[in-house]
């Protein structure tokens, strides 16, 4: 029986952000080629992969895309796994449908690698009342800012200080465009 493709998305923390760790999509496309993973194809600048496996060890993948991205940009980047069927469900779940949305507020989704063993009461707000935490489900949290004296805050920080886990935060109309990328491409 041959083995089934997995389809997947890895979200890369900290790619050409910066004027750090930068590295052009189609290097990027050809650096998930060369470890054997099909299909890739890249989604904007940020370091979005989509990509096919047999493998479905998450772990073992994260690991070779980390040490393969280590040995091409000499600096670490995490990565952060999820099949297309999570994503699908991340935007389906949509905790923020109730929100009122204003140009002050801006909505995120932070992917993490492992569950938070401890869950704070939600919402859970920053010190400085520039983030606030409404939803965490499985590997996500999903959070919003608010613009207070003309700055957002940003809840990549946050997450990882509040719960000291490491976290890629992606805005909420990019995860709902790699859902529409993936069906359209």
């Amino acid at each position: 029986m041959k083995n089934e493709k997995i389809k997947y998305i890895a979200l890369l923390r900290g790619i050409n952000v910066g004027g750090k760790n930068l590295i052009k999509m189609n290097d990027l496309k050809q650096l998930f080629e060369s470890l054997k993973f099909e299909n890739v194809r890249t989604y904007i600048q940020s370091g979005n992969v989509y990509f096919e496996s047999t493998d479905k060890i998450e772990s073992a993948i994260t690991k070779t895309l980390e040490q393969s991205l280590r040995q091409v940009l000499g600096d670490d980047v995490l990565v952060f796994i999820r099949t297309i069927e999570e994503v699908e469900a991340i935007v389906k779940l949509n905790p923020f449908n109730k929100i009122k949305t204003a140009p002050s507020i801006k909505l995120y989704v932070s992917f993490l690698n492992e569950e938070l063993k401890k869950k704070p009461k939600l919402p859970h707000i920053s010190q400085k009342k520039d983030v606030e935490i409404i939803e965490i489900k499985k590997r996500e949290i999903y959070s919003l800012t608010v613009e207070i004296n003309g700055r957002f805050g940003f809840p990549n920080n946050f997450v990882e200080n509040e719960f000291g886990v490491p976290a890629t935060t992606r805005n909420w109309t990019t995860v709902c465009k790699l859902v529409e990328f993936r069906h359209n491409n």
